[in-house]
């Protein structure tokens, strides 16, 4: 705890020398708010520090006889290619009145890469700097993205800069995280410092890239059939298909899923709905998952009443 408090105290030192005049005055802004997706498969802790040694105030209070709205900022470097959630020791002010957010940036003072809130009624209620017990380790789960592994990435916490509305978040004075440090801002965002000697509390979780094979196969209706050529679960497989050409009176375009296939595995797909038509016909099909980026490959083919013959 000691480490985290003089680490804290040279940081504010430090910070408000870079941004007097902005701390100094009235400034609000309003969170953005975006819900999470419940994450259906099984991803897998990719980065974290969970040695606690302390607390600090997210948001603003007064510190040191002047009002400051601290933004804290950990950076990582991922190894599985889609990012998925991340997790922070934290709790609340019973004073705290504006949601929690927290962004994926792979810049610190440019767009998110993905974004989520919560609100404060998540969050456990600490009176006074919190004990460990006290805290929680806090789900954000924002939209999933893809990442590059051995890549610099920025998770940014923040909230509004209304009067007394502050969460609690943890850390470690000591840089015990190996690929990534602490930044502070005090000014919203807008200027960052960087503090090697600390790391937040935190976890994020991933997926690892997998590949997908598709291949249309024709006869009597249509079916497909898929094969993990990758060396990981694909999950949430996503084969949309749109027929377009010729006369078709039913079944243009429709999808298929697949909850997930593990490597190596292979599965045929059946068209979910009646295929009937005539003539030459072009077939598009995009296949996507959770861990697979989108693919798309056409193939063209003659559809008579409910066969499809001359697939090429």
């Amino acid at each position: 705890m000691k480490k985290l408090v003089s680490f804290f105290i040279v940081s504010i030192m430090v910070l408000s020398g870079l941004t007097t005049a902005i701390a100094a005055r009235e400034k609000n802004q309003n969170s953005t708010q975006r819900n999470g997706i419940e994450s259906p498969y099984i991803d897998e802790l990719d980065q974290s520090m969970t040695d606690y040694d302390g607390s600090l105030p997210l948001g603003r209070t007064n510190i040191f006889q002047f009002y400051a709205n601290l933004s804290i900022a950990q950076s990582f470097i991922p190894q599985r290619e889609v990012l998925t959630r991340a997790f922070f020791l934290m709790a609340r002010n019973a004073s705290t009145s504006e949601p929690c957010v927290l962004a994926i940036r792979d810049n610190l003072t440019q767009e998110d890469l993905s974004i989520v809130s919560m609100e404060p009624s998540a969050f456990p209620i600490v009176n006074g700097t919190p004990a460990e017990e006290q805290l929680a380790w806090m789900e954000f789960n924002f939209p999933d993205i893809w990442v590059t592994p051995g890549q610099t990435y920025y998770i940014v916490v923040y909230t509004a800069n209304v009067t007394d509305n502050y969460y609690w978040i943890s850390g470690n004075g000591t840089n015990i995280y190996p690929n990534g440090t602490v930044y502070l801002s005090i000014n919203d965002g807008q200027n960052w410092s960087e503090f090697t000697d600390a790391d937040g509390c935190f976890k994020t979780y991933g997926l690892y890239e997998t590949f997908l094979q598709i291949t249309l196969k024709g006869g009597f209706g249509l079916s497909f059939t898929v094969k993990n050529i990758g060396n990981y679960t694909a999950w949430d497989v996503i084969v949309n298909v749109t027929i377009s050409g010729g006369f078709v009176l039913i079944g243009k375009q429709f999808n298929l899923t697949i909850t997930e296939l593990p490597p190596i595995g292979e599965i045929t797909l059946h068209a979910g709905i009646l295929v009937l038509g005539f003539g030459k016909v072009t077939i598009t099909i995009t296949l996507s998952a959770a861990n697979v980026k989108e693919t798309s490959s056409t193939k063209t083919g003659t559809l008579l009443l409910f066969f499809l013959l001359g697939i090429k």
